[in-house]
């Protein structure tokens, strides 16, 4: 979303195409001047309608280039394109295994390879591993970051005080979780964790868990019989996120596998130190300066690592929090990424 609003701010007209039919962002789209669109897929199911429908508008729009992101937008774009090969497409991957180890979905990604003129993906890691699987040519793709509004994500203090009230937070320690609940992001793996700080005898902590998804039922239950439910709270989708990433402490990630997520940026543009399984690109963000990382699906250590986070300073929190917020706005500022993907598209249009 950040990426299509400096687009228009730059001139650029732009359309957002989704496969299925969208639940947020429409309105800040359209606010900022683009148009969106929806195939009305359903998950999982292939409909030729939809492809149908896609190459229409294309044909309609003529759009100077074509950018999808994610492996099924990716594979449809480059399915559609074969009927208007003379527009560029660029693909990005917003993960190091967006195919889950699938053979299936490698072979497809491929098969389709020379249907985009650029491919990237959003973590250096996750680059150097799909030009080793052969999905990425290094000749005609690269690594290009996500980027975040270092401006809507920074401290607020009233903002803090204000939602922190609201939470009923007296003087516990605020970790804050974000994400889809689903494998991929383990929060069984951060449950367990907290297990394992109630047996160091910390108890005076609550973990804001926003997202909703498939996993939920399991993870509430899950919650109840481990007697975490004074802990463990869960807030579903929010659109309050930098007013959440104040009224938090620090941020834990407990994810198998990743990409270069975005969510992390966030955290630490808003100066929160953060916790993170250090898998896809994670390990590029977090430093020993900033935060803390440990090996995926390893709960004992995840929990050692939030205890010494909670034993810190004030002092010591504050310098982490200075240079995450710092590092972020030199090298993940989204005006800076936006300037880049205009680069990569005037090359190849």
């Amino acid at each position: 979303m950040l990426i299509v609003r400096e687009l228009c701010q730059l001139g650029w007209e732009v359309a957002v195409v989704s496969l299925i039919r969208p639940r947020y962002f429409v309105e800040e789209l359209q606010s900022f001047g683009a148009s969106v669109y929806s195939m009305n897929m359903v998950p999982g199911v292939a409909d030729l309608r939809a492809l149908v429908k896609f190459v229409s508008l294309v044909r309609k729009w003529k759009p100077q280039v074509i950018h999808s992101h994610m492996y099924h937008a990716n594979v449809f774009a480059r399915i559609a394109r074969i009927f208007f090969h003379g527009i560029p497409l660029v693909s990005t991957a917003h993960n190091i295994d967006e195919f889950e180890g699938s053979r299936f979905k490698i072979f497809a990604y491929r098969l389709t390879s020379r249907l985009s003129n650029y491919m990237t993906n959003v973590s250096y890691a996750g680059y150097l591993r799909y030009v080793y699987l052969k999905i990425i040519d290094s000749e005609r793709g690269g690594f290009i970051p996500n980027g975040v509004d270092t401006e809507k994500f920074n401290l607020n203090i009233s903002a803090r005080l204000r939602l922190r009230n609201i939470l009923g937070v007296k003087d516990e320690f605020v970790w804050l979780a974000i994400g889809r609940l689903v494998p991929a992001k383990d929060f069984e793996n951060l449950i367990t964790a907290l297990v394992e700080l109630r047996e160091r005898n910390c108890s005076n902590f609550k973990v804001f868990l926003v997202g909703e998804g498939p996993q939920e039922a399991v993870l509430k239950r899950r919650v109840i019989d481990l007697d975490l439910a004074n802990n463990v709270i869960f807030l579903g989708a929010r659109r309050d996120v930098p007013e959440l990433m104040c009224a938090a402490d620090a941020f834990v990630m407990s994810s198998a596998w990743e990409g270069l997520p975005m969510v992390i940026l966030e955290a630490m543009a808003s100066g929160r130190i953060v916790v993170a399984t250090d898998v896809g690109g994670v390990g590029e963000l977090v430093t020993p300066q900033i935060g803390r990382l440990i090996p995926p699906r390893q709960p004992a250590a995840l929990a050692s690592q939030m205890w010494n986070v909670m034993q810190l300073s004030n002092g010591e929190k504050e310098a982490a929090e200075r240079i995450a917020r710092n590092f972020v706005k030199t090298e993940f500022s989204i005006k800076d990424v936006a300037l880049r993907w205009v680069d990569v598209y005037e090359k190849i249009k």
